[in-house]
């Protein structure tokens, strides 16, 4: 029995999707802001209130898959904990808990054992990256990681979304070589900073966010890490562009070797990137694609690689991983979405 609370926003709607292939044979319960019906497809769904949770006949269940902002899962999660769910939580409320595991599949979800009730999803950006770097981190030893993303608008949820299509149509509909007419704060045909939440740091909580969930799922504590961020006007798929520094020499064949065959990760081989994108990450939504590797000419000793990791951050960055955590504690149908070492 699983429920998807948010089921209607942009990553509910591909939790949704998954959770169809890997429990093909589960009882659903949709939960989102109101009373409505959800099409997906040629199917319909009926959706309840996500209130329904506080009644004393509230819903039971297995599994809930949490796709809320931090408010409300801090609301809700206790409730569904409570009312006997596992659950995997896909806001930044749980993920710097000591007490949460911080999971992503392929990386550390051998601490999602049969004890452990609450696992809090990463950031869209934290999954692809660690997904990359820790098959490095094993075989060379991981001391520093400079990040600089390009991400997509559909980060900013379903509303975003809608606002750019529209408004990119229309900005778009005249023909400009210099779209002066365009709003240079918003995001057609444009690239804007991923500020909100700046702190007394300067960074945003994009930023910190990437800095923070990377030390926590690598289990590098000293791991020194700095990131950039902007919102760039691409629907979906997410671009990060990574400067790593290991403890050894990295040579570019040496790194792709180490990457080809770890969980989740297509190597795209070659230093020119050629099919690396953030529009092949839809075409392949399930994997991190990750490429252009070349040693950085800066550092003499050859111990800085630079690398660039795409991939669709609504499934790979969200849903996907969810789904693959929760196999751990409920095996499922679909291999390709199977977290390895899952709980029987």
């Amino acid at each position: 029995r699983i429920c998807i609370l948010g089921a209607t926003g942009l990553v509910g709607r591909e939790s949704l999707h998954l959770v169809r292939r890997a429990w093909p044979d589960a009882e659903l319960t949709l939960l989102a802001s109101r009373d409505q019906q959800l099409a997906v497809g040629d199917d319909t769904f009926p959706v309840r209130a996500a209130t329904c949770l506080e009644a004393p006949d509230a819903p039971t269940g297995d599994l809930a898959l949490v796709a809320l902002d931090d408010d409300h899962s801090r609301r809700y999660v206790p409730r569904l904990l409570d009312l006997g769910y596992r659950v995997v939580d896909k806001s930044n409320t749980y993920r710097l808990d000591p007490a949460v595991v911080l999971g992503v599949a392929g990386v550390n979800c051998g601490r999602v054992t049969a004890e452990v009730r609450l696992v809090a999803n990463p950031n869209c950006t934290t999954i692809p990256l660690t997904l990359a770097l820790a098959p490095l981190a094993r075989r060379f030893g991981l001391r520093e990681v400079v990040v600089s993303t390009y991400q997509a608008i559909s980060g900013a949820g379903q509303a975003a979304l809608d606002h750019f299509l529209g408004a990119a149509r229309d900005g778009h509909a005249e023909v400009s070589r210099l779209p002066t007419h365009l709003d240079p704060r918003d995001y057609p045909g444009n690239v804007v900073p991923h500020n909100g939440k700046t702190d007394e740091t300067g960074f945003s909580s994009e930023e910190r966010k990437l800095q923070l969930e990377s030390k926590k799922i690598l289990d590098l504590p000293e791991l020194a890490t700095c990131a950039q961020c902007c919102r760039v006007p691409v629907a979906v798929g997410h671009y990060l562009n990574v400067w790593a520094t290991f403890d050894a020499k990295v040579p570019p064949d040496e790194a792709e070797a180490a990457v080809e065959g770890a969980p989740f990760v297509r190597l795209v081989p070659g230093a020119a990137g050629e099919g690396l994108s953030a529009l092949a990450g839809i075409h392949d939504r399930d994997r991190a694609l990750v490429g252009r590797m070349r040693t950085d000419p800066r550092d003499a000793a050859g111990r800085t690689l630079c690398l660039t990791v795409t991939a669709d951050n609504l499934r790979l960055g969200a849903a996907t991983n969810a789904v693959r955590l929760a196999t751990r504690w409920f095996p499922g149908a679909d291999p390709l979405l199977a977290a390895p070492g899952r709980t029987p």
